[in-house]
């Protein structure tokens, strides 16, 4: 059996599976903590790409020299 057929077989399996799990555990979320998760989660995100868009240039820097130091141990 080829890589597709493995796939095939996993993705079958895992609908019956799915299909067969009690879900009224998971079908509520309290609208208070998903309040809460996202008053945290946004902050976050914005912090992230602040910093990312402050040190872009270094993290670029970084990556290149990496990138250069890497192909060279791997030309040698």
């Amino acid at each position: 059996m080829n890589r597709r057929g493995y796939l095939l077989v996993f993705v079958v399996c895992l609908f019956c599976l799915m299909t067969t799990m009690p879900v009224y555990g998971l079908a509520y979320a309290d609208p208070n903590t998903v309040g809460l998760i996202s008053q945290v989660l946004t902050p976050l995100l914005i912090i992230v790409g602040a910093s990312v868009t402050f040190l872009r240039q270094r993290i670029v820097a970084t990556l290149s020299g990496l990138s250069r130091r890497l192909r060279r141990r791997a030309n040698a």
